[in-house]
Formats: C-alpha cells, sequence, structure tokens
C-alpha cells in the first residue's frame, strides 16, 4: 500500500502553508533584491506560495531529506520559474553578459587563475565603471536561472533527474575555482539562507557590492560550465 502524501490531509495543508509562509517570504524577498524593481514582491510571494503546495502534496519523509530543504527548492524553483517566463533580463543586457561569461573563461585558462574585475573589464575594452555598470544591470543573472541544485525531485523523470544530479556535481566541482569572497557570498546567501543585507554586514561590505560579487560569481560559473559544453561537443 503506498504511504500517505506528506500533509495529503486538509487541514494539516493549510497548517503547513501557515508555518511555512514567513519562510516563502524570506526567499522571495531575497530574490527580489536581485530583481529590477518593476518585479512585484507580491507576484514572486504568490508564486512561492505555489512552490510551497506543490513541496507539501509531493514531499515523502525520507532519511537525511528535511521537508524544509525540499521546500526550499520548491519555492525557488517555481519563482524562477516565472521568471524565466517574464525574461526580466533586457536582451542587449543577456549580450553583453555572455561576453563577459566568454571573457572570464578566456582569461581564466590563460592566466591560469580567476581573472580581477579590471582585467576583465580591460579585455572588453570597458572602463572598470562601465564593467560594474553591466553587473549592476543585470542584478538577476543566474546559472540555470539561479537555480543552483540542491534537491533531486526521485519521482521526477528519472533522465531528468540522472540529468539534475550531473549538473549539481559539476557546479560543485567549479565553485572551487571561484575567488574566495565570491564563494563565502554563494555560501553565505545559498546555504546559510542570508539576505544580500546580511551578507553585506558578515563580510563588512556594501549590499551593493555584495550584488555584483554574485552577480561575477554566476557569470564565472556560466562561463566555465559553457567551456565544458563546448569542449564536450568538440569531442564527440
Amino acid at each position: 500500500m503506498r504511504p500517505r502524501k506528506y500533509g495529503s490531509d486538509t487541514d494539516t495543508v493549510e497548517a503547513q502553508l501557515k508555518q511555512y509562509a514567513p519562510m516563502v517570504r524570506r526567499i522571495a524577498v531575497q530574490v527580489a533584491s536581485r530583481l529590477p524593481r518593476n518585479v512585484q514582491l507580491d507576484d514572486l510571494i504568490q508564486e512561492g506560495m505555489m512552490g510551497l503546495l506543490d513541496a507539501i502534496n509531493r514531499y515523502e519523509p525520507k532519511p537525511g531529506a528535511s521537508f524544509e530543504t525540499y521546500a526550499k527548492a520548491r519555492i525557488r524553483g517555481s519563482i524562477y520559474d516565472s521568471l524565466r517566463e517574464d525574461d526580466v533580463i533586457p536582451r542587449h543586457v543577456r549580450d553583453r553578459l555572455t561576453q563577459i561569461e566568454r571573457a572570464a573563461e578566456e582569461l581564466r585558462q590563460t592566466l591560469g587563475r580567476p581573472p580581477e574585475d579590471n582585467e576583465i573589464a580591460s579585455h572588453l575594452g570597458l572602463s572598470i565603471d562601465d564593467y560594474f555598470a553591466v553587473l549592476d544591470s543585470a542584478m538577476s543573472i543566474t546559472v540555470v536561472d539561479d537555480e543552483l541544485p540542491d534537491v533531486v525531485d526521485e519521482n521526477a523523470d528519472q533522465m531528468k533527474a540522472l540529468q539534475h544530479k550531473q549538473l549539481a556535481a559539476r557546479i560543485e566541482e567549479k565553485l572551487k575555482e571561484l575567488p574566495e569572497r565570491e564563494r563565502m557570498v554563494l555560501a553565505l546567501h545559498y546555504q546559510q539562507d542570508l539576505s544580500f543585507r546580511e551578507v553585506a554586514y558578515v563580510l563588512d561590505l556594501t549590499p551593493g557590492r555584495i550584488s555584483q560579487l554574485h552577480t561575477q560569481a554566476m557569470i564565472r560559473l556560466r562561463g566555465m560550465l559553457a567551456k565544458e559544453q563546448e569542449e564536450s561537443r568538440s569531442s564527440d
């Protein structure tokens, strides 16, 4: 007999929605802090609540896999799915970010280390101020649209689940190649669940600088993953 779904009782579902609503809001606020101001927080919260409901309906208790961890991934996934549909980053900004990704990866391979901001800017013929302006205009740039894989839904299609696991493993390996401060920003934000303002306090930097470091880290990761895929296709 198949076990009853976690929270399948109506009263239990309502209680869990109420219990975890603050977590949904906290995640939505974190995401909103990296998005253009025209993106409404209430819309993100609504999408996050749909993700929470999905988590409640799909989660089955397993050793070492807490509901909260599972729910966070579902909430973020629901929010980012809606952002992908709206495409909040303008085309010209995406094009410039692609140029930065390629430049960062080319310099990393040439120098044998992660390039500094001024080195990337110089490589692209940009002033450092213009370079940071590009980063600031693309606060929502992400790896797989900001969903760093941390939970795999074992009920999903097996091939997709395998691809998700493989991507998570690749990202974990690439994280080791980031500059220390960028690794710390990602760790504090995604693993410790701190907002950019809280990360800024911990690292004694401004929230704006934390946003730039986050964006730069994502650009480096995207560039490394893109290069890896290109090399894989060439070897086939």
